[in-house]
């Protein structure tokens, strides 16, 4: 544990999550050269450092990522003590925990255990949380691409060549199809061209007729 414990707001919100993760970047220099791995040699306590690297890891899974919950039967679980509270408890006052300390997170439900946050580890899992919406985001915008594509050719297929060159206009129509969760078929974007003008048929998800 540090010598100052400071409460602070942790920059990711409950439900941000890494559920696949399964890599962190090493960081080896700043880790050899920190002042955790110096007193954990010097006090004679280097299975600490073995312990704070399964929480290190343990905590990217957590919700959100890089966090851990300030609760020693959970902690003793996460750090490979099972069952051995005592010798868990022994870890976490020696530097087990060393970094650590309490932190605020947004939109966490009432009565849930509180967090434990750690500074360089927060960084991290921002960082890599920042890159999987990225990549969410990515793949979000070339299915939608697609969808407007099939959309574009639907369009022509009911001879509505004009509307497939308005983007505007596919839009509306990629949109409609969305909100109403229907295939990009021909009688769907038939309805959703025709909308405003009374309830035509439509084909469901199911291939039946609503």
């Amino acid at each position: 544990m540090t010598d100052a414990i400071e409460f602070w707001a942790y920059p990711l919100r409950h439900g941000d999550r890494l559920p696949n993760f399964d890599w962190m970047p090493p960081y080896g220099e700043q880790l050899l050269s920190s002042r955790f791995v110096a007193k954990a040699i010097q006090g004679n306590r280097r299975q600490d450092i073995g312990t704070a690297l399964l929480l290190w890891c343990a905590a990217m899974k957590q919700n959100p990522a890089g966090t851990l919950p300030d609760d020693d039967v959970e902690l003793a679980r996460l750090a490979g003590f099972g069952a051995d509270l005592d010798g868990w408890i022994e870890a976490r006052a020696g530097l087990a925990l060393y970094g650590w300390r309490p932190t605020h997170v947004d939109d966490a439900p009432v009565g849930s255990i509180a967090r434990l946050g750690h500074p360089v580890l927060s960084e991290i899992a921002e960082g890599q949380f920042r890159r999987k919406r990225g990549r969410e985001r990515s793949r979000e915008v070339a299915q939608i691409g697609m969808q407007k594509s099939r959309i574009r050719a639907k369009l022509r297929e009911i001879k509505h060549a004009r509307m497939a060159d308005n983007a505007q206009a596919v839009e509306q129509i990629a949109e409609w199809l969305r909100e109403n969760d229907l295939y990009i078929t021909a009688d769907n974007v038939r309805v959703a061209v025709e909308e405003n003008m009374g309830a035509p048929r439509v084909v469901s998800m199911g291939g039946r007729e609503v």
